[in-house]
């Protein structure tokens, strides 16, 4: 358990670092939530991303209450970038946003007229650490750096393949 909450709170400093997303709606619904760029609002101690949409033209009750996400962050400039997946639900019960305690008067105003509140539950997390590469890299060139310095001194002995079929025809 305590290696998840340390999973949890990286996965969470990461996304605070970056704010935005693109958000993609996997439902299979005829009706779905488009595409967009999120601003995160806020991510808890119990693995749930929260932030708002602009309030589609359809009525919030026609859509699926919950429905499957991915949320790609990236930021140009980070070393990193993260895809994450995971099961979204819509807010829009002015009980529930009255519950949420971390939303304003302003925000819940706002939740209920021009925007919709969403919370993603993380289930998975692909995390890409661009310095990896950059490190790997590094370790390719110093190696291939030795194995060149290391062939051109022992370029007396070479190795050949023989084992193709043979060009020559001597008649028999």
């Amino acid at each position: 358990m305590i290696h998840n909450e340390k999973v949890l709170h990286f996965i969470a400093e990461k996304i605070e670092e970056i704010k935005v997303a693109i958000f993609y709606c996997h439902s299979n619904s005829p009706l779905k939530i488009n595409n967009t760029i999120i601003h995160t609002f806020k991510v808890d101690d119990c693995g749930y991303i929260t932030f708002f949409i602009n309030r589609p033209q359809q009525l919030i009750s026609q859509f699926d209450r919950e429905f499957p996400v991915g949320l790609n962050y990236f930021k140009k400039g980070k070393n990193y970038f993260m895809n994450i997946f995971g099961k979204a639900r819509i807010i829009h019960d002015p009980e529930e946003l009255a519950y949420q305690t971390d939303l304003t008067a302003e925000e819940i105003n706002n939740a209920l007229t021009t925007q919709v509140l969403i919370k993603v539950q993380i289930l998975k997390v692909d995390f890409y650490d661009n310095n990896y590469e950059k490190k790997n890299l590094v370790l390719k060139k110093i190696w291939s750096v030795f194995s060149q310095l290391f062939d051109s001194v022992g370029a007396a002995s070479r190795s050949y393949d023989l084992s193709g079929p043979a060009t020559h025809n001597y008649g028999f």
